[in-house]
């Protein structure tokens, strides 16, 4: 990916909206003390819980006794200095983590496979785009920083195909090989194979 790095883009875009995602996510502490964020909990680690986030309207997702909702969300709404709402403390610690889990690369190495991983890199792209655009909706990103952060994303993903990768060497190879497996992100394939 050159100069541009995924992480600046993903921070770009994810970070703001982590409430969108759809899939539950879990947080548990090791046995160290030390906190993780991940889709799944680690097998030997049953007492990870899902966490709350704010829903797709970006309230939390308990009800209110009034017939009222929206008005009485709208009321606890606080605001950045840039007009874009504010996220909770939950959803604001899920998104750091988020960030470092995002940045870690799986330590069993899968064979390369350019389909996958050209197809995991597309995805995650597009994926990165449709959220950015969601939180744009939704108040918790500005229209302009979509619109500094798109353009990076949309041409990082042009820049890998399958072709590409079967003529790849060193790092660039060893990049796409981390992408064949669907457990890495691009920004953590990134930060361990700059290329």
């Amino acid at each position: 990916m050159g100069k541009l790095a995924w992480m600046a883009c993903v921070v770009a875009v994810w970070a703001w909206g982590v409430g969108a995602q759809a899939q539950p996510v879990y947080k548990w502490v090791d046995a160290d003390g030390k906190t993780h964020y991940g889709s799944q909990p680690p097998p030997a680690k049953q007492d990870a819980e899902p966490l709350k986030l704010q829903s797709n309207n970006g309230t939390s997702g308990g009800s209110t006794s009034s017939g009222n909702k929206g008005a009485s969300a709208k009321a606890g709404q606080q605001y950045n200095p840039d007009g874009t709402k504010k996220v909770s403390k939950d959803v604001e610690e899920f998104g750091e983590g988020l960030k470092k889990s995002l940045g870690t690369v799986d330590s069993l190495q899968v064979p390369l496979n350019c389909a996958v991983a050209v197809d995991n890199i597309h995805y995650q792209a597009d994926l990165m785009l449709e959220v950015g655009q969601k939180n744009v909706r939704d108040g918790y990103m500005t229209q302009a920083a979509f619109d500094s952060a798109a353009p990076k994303i949309r041409e990082a993903k042009g820049k890998y195909s399958v072709s590409d990768c079967q003529g790849a060497s060193g790092n660039k190879k060893s990049f796409y090989q981390c992408m064949s497996s669907s457990k890495n992100h691009v920004t953590g394939c990134d930060k361990q194979y700059k290329h």
